[in-house]
């Protein structure tokens, strides 16, 4: 293939996707405490030749404005079920052979040697098809899983985040790529001009002294990926992601992100634009006609029950008794940094803002899609909106999140992937063997 292609990556994040009642879906899988759903997933994916899969991930169980977590686990609040995500795509990479598998990790309380030798594990045994989902968490109830008070502001959160990826990218870097010898003849095992510490940086000792125990994969380290849509999230995304889960509600906007984005890894960091894909977060319903996706789309929404709903959005921005009549950006303004999220939050605003929503259409829209992107129709009316946010740069591509498990993975392997085939605007095959390299596609 020549020239820009589509790259799609799946999401996951069972039981409950981005569709708050997926889990009660008849057409919904409920396996998902077992290997065999994620193994099954995985081939599924790779069959429709996706960049990646990657696991989500919360550090603890959802919690209400007032600390407790019996109502949002009886409502079956979004979130509340998160299995290790390194050990999902250690049983995946066994499951298959191509498909990158990308792992969420926090940067907020492992220690940067252990994240480092984990996902450098996962990418040797898999051949180099390792991503690590950065992320900082967000919540209170995570760092009192971890023996904190409080979690910590975000920027405080961020600069830390900056340390430890030096650091893990420092470790990846400990050993030279041909440092590794095995020559048996000779007895040498390695070289160890070839194995170094990590050094200091910026006047800081560095969080691990090294080196690692482990050479490099052959793609030498993990991808890096990140999804923070704030001022400084970005400014950490331009630092150091090669993929960016990006969340738009407008098409200008995307591709202004986009263009920031490109901009600021290139002016403040060196670095080549076309290193750093900026992939939109998207839930699309696909039936083989436009009035049988429509009808799946009503059937979907009707399974939401409105008060379930307002406890998932009073949990979201840790709010009480929120009016249902209420204008939602009022709701949103009250409770401004609720979420730990202020980029999702802006996001919220603005959509809610322009399409005059109430706390009630809020609650709905938050379980239905959680505001993101949801093309509906035929595989080639969906299509025809993957294509134009594409071509106009508003993407490089798409973070596929499903409705359903696995049903909505399988219409897009199904219809959508054939449909960009056609158009010339997606592989028909793996042209190589690591992750960096289908991202390079």
């Amino acid at each position: 293939m020549t020239g820009r292609r589509i790259h799609l990556v799946g999401m996951v994040n069972p039981p409950t996707s981005q569709y708050a009642e997926n889990w009660r879906n008849p057409l919904g899988r409920s396996d998902w405490l077992r290997g065999g759903f994620y193994a099954d997933l995985g081939r599924t994916l790779e069959r429709g030749l996706f960049d990646m899969i990657f696991l989500a991930d919360a550090l603890a169980v959802p919690e209400d404005a007032d600390g407790e977590y019996a109502t949002t686990l009886e409502t079956g609040g979004k979130g509340s079920i998160y299995q290790d995500p390194i050990a999902i795509v250690s049983l995946i990479a066994g499951a298959t052979s191509r498909i990158g598998l990308g792992a969420t990790v926090s940067t907020g309380f492992a220690p940067a040697y252990t994240i480092a030798r984990q996902l450098l594990t996962v990418d040797q045994l898999s051949g180099g098809r390792a991503a690590w989902n950065i992320v900082t968490s967000t919540t209170d109830a995570e760092a009192r899983n971890h023996g904190r008070d409080a979690i910590a502001p975000p920027g405080e959160r961020y600069e830390a985040a900056d340390r430890v990826v030096q650091t893990v990218t420092d470790l990846w870097r400990s050993w030279d790529p041909d440092a590794l010898l095995l020559d048996r003849d000779a007895r040498r095992f390695a070289d160890p001009a070839g194995v170094r510490r990590v050094p200091r940086r910026d006047g800081l000792p560095p969080l691990a002294r090294g080196p690692l125990t482990i050479p490099p994969s052959p793609q030498r380290h993990p991808v890096l990926m990140q999804a923070g849509s704030s001022p400084r999230g970005r400014a950490f995304a331009a630092r150091w992601a090669e993929v960016v889960f990006a969340i738009g509600d407008t098409e200008d906007g995307m591709r202004a992100l986009r263009e920031e984005l490109r901009g600021r890894a290139r002016l403040d960091h060196g670095r080549d634009p076309d290193d750093l894909l900026v992939l939109q977060g998207v839930q699309p319903v696909l039936g083989w006609t436009d009035g049988e996706a429509t009808a799946k789309l009503s059937a979907l929404r009707a399974q939401i029950e409105l008060p379930d709903a307002l406890v998932k959005l009073e949990r979201l921005l840790h709010a009480h008794d929120l009016d249902p009549a209420a204008p939602a950006t009022e709701a949103l303004a009250a409770h401004r940094g609720a979420t730990g999220s202020v980029g999702f939050e802006d996001m919220l605003a603005s959509l809610s803002a322009r399409r005059g929503f109430t706390v009630a259409d809020l609650a709905i829209e938050q379980a239905l899609n959680q505001l993101h992107p949801q093309p509906v129709g035929a595989p080639q009316t969906v299509a025809d909106e993957l294509e134009h946010l594409f071509r106009s740069g508003a993407a490089d591509g798409f973070i596929v999140m499903p409705a359903l498990y696995h049903s909505s993975f399988e219409d897009v392997v199904n219809g959508l992937v054939p449909e960009l085939q056609r158009r010339g605007l997606y592989r028909t095959r793996y042209a190589g063997a690591t992750l960096r390299e289908h991202l390079r596609d």
